[in-house]
């Protein structure tokens, strides 16, 4: 994988926050950004370049992290999506097509594994 990526999180729970960005500390070249909810990420998406979203599905309010991807999307055609949930009712065909679906819980290597297929995707390794 390339390394100097800028990785977006986006989950509403600041302990799975906190996990995702120290799994991803340990990967070299990876920079994360915590986003705590779909407000806070819609803003990061507007004032940073991200290179890899990582949103959870299913988020407080009205946004879901399926439309926190979308939104990436829109910003940054070549965005590359992981999709991570707990929730079984959440299937593959609900993500983008460029989309990698991981669900909780994952270890370091299947969450930087899925980063790695997301942005070949894109075709940015």
């Amino acid at each position: 994988m390339d390394t100097n990526k800028t990785v977006l999180i986006v989950d509403d729970d600041n302990m799975v926050l906190e996990s995702i960005d120290l799994l991803l500390s340990a990967a070299d070249g990876l920079q994360s950004i915590r986003a705590l909810g779909s407000a806070g990420a819609m803003s990061h998406l507007r004032q940073a370049h991200v290179d890899v979203v990582v949103a959870d599905v299913i988020l407080a309010g009205n946004v879901s992290g399926i439309d926190i991807c979308h939104e990436a999307i829109r910003h940054n055609d070549e965005v590359a999506i992981v999709v991570i949930t707990a929730d079984t009712e959440v299937h593959v065909q609900d993500i983008p097509d460029r989309g990698v679906f991981l669900r909780k819980p994952f270890g370091a290597a299947e969450l930087l594994a899925a980063i790695g297929l997301a942005l070949g995707k894109v075709g940015r390794r």
